[in-house]
């Protein structure tokens, strides 16, 4: 869809449905940057304003650097967070105070 349509029937549609709109069309966007964590770093840029994520969709130029930058907060997360959740848990032991 054409960013210019695309503004225009957001401008018409219910705020719940506007988000999944926004979503549809970044989604496939994202998923030619960044494969592994797609979902993820689009739902981090639908929290955005509206007219930012339009101009994300309309410029790639725009984009790829708040993909990369959601992408660096998404590893520092996890380095915060240590181990991942699988790690964590075979790391464990019967002998260990739950």
């Amino acid at each position: 869809m054409p960013i210019h349509a695309l503004a225009t029937t957001l401008a018409n549609a219910p705020p719940e449905q506007q988000r999944t709109m926004l979503g549809e069309a970044l989604y496939p966007l994202v998923d030619r940057l960044e494969h592994d964590s797609t979902a993820k770093v689009t739902g981090m840029l639908l929290e955005m304003d509206h007219p930012e994520v339009l101009h994300l969709i309309e410029s790639p130029n725009a984009l790829k650097p708040k993909v990369v930058e959601a992408i660096d907060v998404l590893r520092n997360v996890a380095q915060q967070q240590g181990n991942s959740p699988t790690d964590q848990l075979a790391s464990l032991s019967l002998n260990d105070n739950l």
